[in-house]
């Protein structure tokens, strides 16, 4: 996860705001396939997008708040793998990750910078701020970007292939 940690709160909400729209773009263009998934190992488009909302609702909206609050959280990494996401529809999952992203924008934007330097601390990251966290969530929206137009380059290939005749 490569992200600029120097990143301000201007700068880190706006790069959120175009990782969400690029992601946002590529789960709404497959969401009459939201099943697909490369191999059985791999997420489907459906469990990307309840995923990205999982981790919105349960965990950065939460934690920031915490570390806000100055409750000096101590967190340890968040994981929602193997949840059953079946009952999640693309197209809710993205609605709610994006009001929950907005939720989050909000709230950081009206924070003093005393409550922006308030610290928690994470097992994996270690001390971080309210700006840390969102850091992290940016690298975690490139991280699935990239899954994600991987997953579409197989997706168009393996067509491509079904096609010929």
């Amino acid at each position: 996860m490569s992200v600029d940690m120097s990143l301000d709160r201007a700068g880190v909400i706006a790069a959120l705001e175009q990782t969400t729209a690029e992601i946002s773009h590529l789960l709404q263009s497959v969401a009459d396939d939201q099943d697909w998934r490369p191999n059985d190992e791999h997420w489907s488009f459906r469990h990307i997008a309840a995923h990205l909302e999982a981790c919105q609702t349960e965990c950065v909206l939460v934690r920031v708040r915490q570390i806000a609050a100055r409750a000096k959280p101590t967190f340890e990494f968040y994981d929602n793998d193997g949840w059953d996401f079946s009952d999640r529809d693309l197209r809710h999952s993205i609605h709610e990750w994006r009001e929950s992203r907005d939720r989050i924008f909000a709230f950081v934007q009206s924070l003093s910078p005393d409550r922006l330097s308030r610290t928690g601390s994470h097992r994996t990251f270690g001390e971080i701020t309210v700006l840390d966290y969102l850091r992290i969530d940016l690298g975690h929206d490139r991280e699935h970007l990239a899954d994600l137009n991987e997953m579409l380059g197989g997706r168009a290939r393996t067509a491509a292939r079904t096609r010929k005749p």
